[in-house]
């Protein structure tokens, strides 16, 4: 790579032509350890920066430098999401977790985008909380997460969590009926 210009490097397409006429996945080329090595030293020679066709060139340069505003919502969607998680284990949802838990996850998310000015504040106290080298119990703000969690989903939203714990349990217990 010279200097801060980007080294533009394209797959060999023939290669590619050959290998998916072969057997018909691509992917298999991750089983060839000639091509494993040639794209490792390929890796490393441009420092890691591996893009997927030039349409990704704005999206990777924009994930070089994350902003503030990146980090806090990472901080932020770490700490709930770990509280979330431990709160709804306790649910005993068995099969139903994933989906449910997924679902409740994307539907913080969107209402994370949509807070009250008092949700805003204690957003800011919990992001800023001197205590949060302590366990999560011990932490006062921390300990309002599950009150605000509940407090941050509507009742629709909630309609859905629970629909989506009918669905998964229906569908995991084969329910038929018999009809005669």
């Amino acid at each position: 790579m010279n200097g801060s210009v980007p080294q533009i490097l394209t797959m060999d397409e023939r290669r590619l032509a050959e290998q998916f006429a072969q057997t018909g996945n691509l992917m298999d080329l991750c089983a060839n350890e000639d091509w494993l090595k040639e794209w490792a030293q390929v890796e490393a020679d441009c420092g890691g920066r591996v893009e997927a066709g030039l349409a990704l060139r704005d999206y990777a340069t924009r994930l070089s430098a994350p902003t503030i505003e990146q980090l806090q919502t990472v901080k932020l969607q770490s700490i709930l999401f770990t509280e979330l998680r431990a709160w709804m284990e306790s649910w005993q949802l068995g099969l139903s977790f994933e989906a449910t838990y997924t679902e409740a996850r994307r539907l913080i998310r969107y209402r994370l985008q949509h807070l009250s000015p008092e949700q805003q504040i204690w957003v800011r106290r919990l992001l800023a909380d001197p205590d949060r080298d302590l366990a999560s119990d011990q932490q006062p703000v921390r300990s309002q997460a599950i009150a605000v969690l509940s407090n941050l989903l509507t009742q629709e939203d909630w309609q859905n969590l629970a629909k989506r714990v009918f669905e998964k349990s229906k569908s995991v217990s084969g329910d038929t009926q018999v009809v005669g």
